[in-house]
C-alpha cells in the first residue's frame, strides 16, 4: 500500500510549500483545506510535475466534526505523516477583537492541532512508524501584545509538541514528533491577520525555503525546528532579557504593523 502524508492548510503558504517539497521527495499526499478549487489546482500541479499520488479532502478544521471526518477518511490510506499547518492570526487589542473570531482561531490553531495530533499519533505509535510536524512560530517563545491570542495559541502548540516528544522518547517509540517555529515568512498570513508587513533589515524567507529546511530537519528527527540563523540568534538572545522587556519590544514592533 502506498504511504501518504497529510498536510492541513495545504492551499497556500507554508502548507502549499510543504506539499511541493514532500512531493518532490517522492511522498504521496492528502491535501486538506477549506477551498476545494485551490486544492484541485495544487493536486493537478503535483501530479503533473512530481508524479505523486494526490488525494483532495476539503475540510474546515475549526469544526471538531470535520476533524473527526478527516481522520476517518484517512483510515482508508496508509498514512505515515501529518503536517498540522492550518492556522491563522488576528491583529488588534485584546479588548477590541471580536470573541467569535478569536474562538474560531483558537479552534483551528489549538483544538484541531491537539485533536489531530492525538488521533494520528495513536495510529503512528501502534505501527511504530510515523512523522508528526506541528507548525508553531517564533511567536511561541514570547507574549505578544496586539496579537495576544495568536501568540498564546502558538505557545500552546510548541509546549504540547515538546511534551509529547518526551513521552514518546520515554516509551522508546520510533515516531518522530517535531515543532516548526518559523519567523516572518513571505505568505498571505499578514493579509489574513490584517496587518502591514513591518520593514526589516533581515531578508524574509519564502515559504518554499522554510518548507525545504523544515522537511530535512524533520526527517533527521529534530524536535525544535527554527528556520533561519537570524531567528535562532534572536531567540537565544530573547532568553537573556527580562520577559517584561521582551514584551515591550514586541509591542513596539507590532505598533508598526497598524
Amino acid at each position: 500500500m502506498m504511504a501518504y502524508f497529510v498536510v492541513t492548510g495545504a492551499s497556500s503558504g507554508i502548507g502549499e510549500a510543504m506539499c511541493e517539497v514532500l512531493a518532490r521527495e517522492g511522498h504521496s499526499l492528502i491535501l486538506v483545506a477549506r477551498r476545494q478549487s485551490l486544492l484541485e489546482t495544487l493536486k493537478e500541479r503535483m501530479e503533473k510535475y512530481a508524479g505523486c499520488q494526490v488525494v483532495v479532502m476539503p475540510m474546515d478544521l475549526s469544526n471538531p466534526d470535520e476533524v473527526c471526518r478527516l481522520y476517518e477518511a484517512c483510515l482508508a490510506y496508509d498514512v505515515i505523516g501529518l503536517v498540522n499547518n492550518a492556522g491563522y492570526g488576528l491583529y488588534g487589542e485584546f479588548l477590541e477583537l471580536d470573541i467569535s473570531d478569536e474562538f474560531n482561531m483558537i479552534d483551528l490553531n489549538i483544538k484541531s492541532v491537539h485533536y489531530l495530533s492525538k488521533l494520528f499519533l495513536r495510529r503512528f505509535v501502534a505501527q511504530d512508524r510515523g512523522y508528526l510536524l506541528n507548525v508553531a512560530s517564533t511567536a511561541a517563545f514570547q507574549s505578544g501584545p496586539l496579537m495576544a491570542s495568536y501568540y498564546a495559541s502558538k505557545g500552546y502548540v510548541l509546549q504540547l509538541t515538546e511534551a509529547i516528544t518526551k513521552e514518546l522518547e520515554a516509551k522508546g517509540s520510533s515516531v518522530v514528533v517535531s515543532a516548526l517555529c518559523p519567523g516572518p515568512v513571505d505568505t498571505g498570513f499578514q493579509q489574513r491577520a490584517k496587518i502591514k508587513v513591518a520593514k526589516s533589515a533581515m531578508k524574509v524567507p519564502t515559504a518554499h525555503e522554510v518548507a525545504k529546511y523544515a522537511y530535512y530537519e524533520w526527517m533527521k528527527g529534530k524536535t525544535l525546528i527554527i528556520p533561519g540563523y537570524s531567528n535562532r540568534v534572536l531567540l537565544f538572545l530573547n532568553r537573556l532579557i527580562p520577559r517584561k522587556l521582551g514584551c515591550q519590544i514586541v509591542y513596539q514592533t507590532q505598533l508598526k504593523k497598524k
